[in-house]
Parts: structure tokens; sequence; C-alpha cells
């Protein structure tokens, strides 16, 4: 029977060592989620291949709520809930708290070392063995990260813990090792700062879809999970240690549409979107352009060129229930590039 997630204690991670010869690593799932997971059909097939010992499930909801066999048809995902959760709010340092619980929590398993952070509308894009190779190929974390000359988000009142020139900006969406993870549970510095001057406006009711019009002009915006686990890593020296880039896709192409008070959000993949075809084409990408850096970033892990993305987001549960029926064609592409 799978162990319940609960509580943990506060404590240094630094320095611990475990034993991993005989056991093999596991990949630890950490989903953040308001309440159900929406895409649950997708993600019972994807672990119902898998043997348990292999992998870990944690997921953040909001207080209270629970998984059990009358809400959800994964079995994976049964009382895996954070007893401890928060309430969290898009563009405040509550998310970059539940990301820090989760960490916490998925550390308590020292078998645990490599942890996937994802949403509750991401879908995996490969089998498991694939995912697992891919990620255990490398030493590395999957950090998007990069220095955005136009971004105002940083506050001047973050230093001295903070300094202008290890501010980055990425998705949260991150890949970490066991080293990485630790960094940010056991973080007790940058994390204070950015829970007392990363904060993002509230915009008013009658906000039209500009969030830098004339009412926010001259007020400080600032959104946590853009900036914290990337700024971190710098502040620590571990950049050298990170691929700077994501392992879940998202598409920004037009989502105009999908922008409301809280900003500009990703495209939704709908029941149309969801074909093998749009699967195949995220598939297929094998480097992401950063125009803000002028570079191109080219796909690799473990020193060989990958296609980039194992997970896709955002999917909705209509668009899930029509991939279920086509996972079988497109789970096991092979992804490897010749040299």
């Amino acid at each position: 029977m799978k162990r319940k997630a609960t509580a943990s204690p506060r404590w240094s991670f630094e320095g611990q060592q475990f034993s991993l010869n005989r056991t093999k690593s596991k990949l630890a799932f950490m989903f953040l989620t308001g309440h159900n997971m929406a895409l649950d059909i997708l993600w019972n097939q994807f672990f119902e291949e898998v043997e348990e010992h292999e992998y870990s499930v944690y997921i953040h909801a909001r207080p209270g709520y629970s998984f059990s066999k009358g809400n959800t048809i994964c079995r994976s995902f049964i009382n895996r809930q954070l007893n401890n959760s928060i309430l969290v709010e898009w563009g405040e340092a509550t998310m970059i708290r539940a990301e820090r619980l989760l960490l916490t929590e998925a550390l308590q398993d020292p078998l645990n070392q490599r942890f996937f952070l994802l949403s509750d509308s991401c879908i995996p894009l490969y089998n498991f063995t694939h995912i697992y190779n891919y990620v255990m190929s490398s030493q590395k974390s999957f950090v998007d990260s990069f220095v955005d000359k136009n971004d105002d988000q940083y506050n001047i009142l973050m230093e001295p813990v903070i300094s202008e020139d290890k501010w980055r900006k990425g998705s949260q969406w991150v890949a970490l090792t066991r080293k990485h993870a630790e960094v940010i549970a056991g973080d007790s510095t940058v994390f204070p700062s950015f829970v007392d001057h990363c904060k993002k406006i509230n915009l008013s009711d009658n906000w039209k879809g500009d969030p830098m019009n004339n009412e926010t002009i001259g007020r400080h915006n600032c959104i946590p999970d853009e900036h914290y686990i990337q700024t971190l890593l710098a502040i620590k020296g571990l950049e050298g240690e990170i691929e700077r880039r994501t392992l879940t896709f998202s598409r920004w192409e037009n989502s105009a549409k999908d922008q409301g008070q809280n900003g500009w959000h990703p495209v939704t993949f709908k029941f149309a979107d969801a074909t093998v075809q749009t699967i195949k084409e995220i598939q297929a990408i094998t480097n992401v352009r950063y125009e803000i850096e002028s570079r191109t970033e080219w796909c690799s892990a473990g020193g060989h060129r990958r296609h980039c993305f194992l997970f896709a987001r955002k999917f909705t549960r209509a668009a899930a229930f029509r991939l279920i029926d086509q996972v079988d064609q497109y789970k096991s592409s092979d992804p490897d590039l010749a040299e």
C-alpha cells in the first residue's frame, strides 16, 4: 500500500548521504492543482505500465481536499495529497511556498533522485521508460532560465540578499536533481526576500487587457514563480549544473484570448486540438529560441542531442479523453537524434 503524504518537519538537507547502489533511483512527480486532477485518465494509463517502486507521486491541492476512488480513476493519485497544503493564488509567494512543500515531502524518500514539477494541465508525451532514461542520462537539472533586460520585476529592496545581476526569469515547470531540490527546500534566505518584495499588482475590475496600462505605471509588479528557482540557483553559483530550458512545452502564440486580469497565459489545447499530429509536432521540436538573449538552445541530455520536451500543457479534460485512444500512436516514438 502506498504511503500517504504527511507534513514534514523543517531540517537542513545538506550533507545527507544515502546508499542507493542496491535500489533503483526513482522519479518524483509533483503536481500543483486547485483540487481535482482533470487529466487523471491519461496519467492512470501512464503509471499503469510502471512498477510502483520506480516512481513517487505528490500532489499539492487546496487544504482539506483528498484523492480517493470517489474522485479520481488514477490509482497513483489516491491519498497522495499533502496534508500541510496551503491556499495558493497565482502570482503570489504562496505558489513558490507550495513548490517548496512538495520538494520537502518528496525529499523524505531517499530513492527519489529526479523531481518533476508539473501542473494539473500537463500530459506526458512519452512512456515512463523514455522519460526515465532521458533525465537519468544527464547529471543536470532542466531549468528554463534567462536574463531579461526588459524585465522590470526586480525590486531594489531585495538587496543585498538578491543582487540585480543574479536576477533570472523562466518557466516554473522544472526537473531537478536531488542536489538542487535540497538547495530549494532548504533555502532560508532568498525565499523570505521573495515573500517580502516580489508581489504582483492586483488590477481593478475595469481592467481592459493591458497589464502595463496607466493604472499600473509606477507600481512594482513581480511574479515569484517566474523568478524564484532560477534566481536562487544563480545566487548559489549552480547555473553550470543546469540545462537552461524546461522539459514542459507551452504554446504562447496568439494567447491574447487567454489573457485576463492575472496577465498572459499559454494557449489551452481543447478537444479539437488533441490530435496525434499535434503531439508529434511538439515531440519534433529540437531547439528553443530565446530572442531576449539572442540565444538558440539546442536540446541535449547527457551529451546527446534530444528532442526538447517530455511533457506539454495546457490540456483540457475533453482533450485528454480524445487522446486516450491515441496514446499508443505517439507514446513510444523514438526521439533520439543522430549525432
